[in-house]
């Protein structure tokens, strides 16, 4: 269960659905993204359920790739996870 956001704009399209806070090129990838990590047990959900690159940059610490099409990476969804529930989920976009 997702707990808590460190982006505002996040959390007000995860409470909203409001699709034109995001870029609409990722949106819907996000939406996904934020979705399966709500339901989530452990953060390995994400990869078998979502087909998600996921990779733990410290320990706890997450980041899910989010791409355009499948394709191309433009950012990704980072949060702790412990005790199946994701802590200040972030939006962090590429350059």
């Amino acid at each position: 269960m997702i707990v808590s956001f460190k982006s505002s704009v996040l959390q007000e399209f995860f409470e909203s659905g409001d699709v034109t806070l995001l870029p609409s090129a990722y949106v819907y990838e996000v939406a996904e993204v934020l979705e399966y990590l709500d339901a989530a047990i452990q953060i390995t959900d994400l990869e078998l359920l979502g087909g998600f690159t996921i990779y733990e940059y410290q320990p706890d610490n997450w980041s899910v790739t989010v791409t355009v099409n499948s394709v191309e990476p433009v950012g990704s969804v980072t949060c702790m996870f412990m005790n199946s529930n994701a802590y200040d989920v972030d939006l962090n976009q590429y350059d």
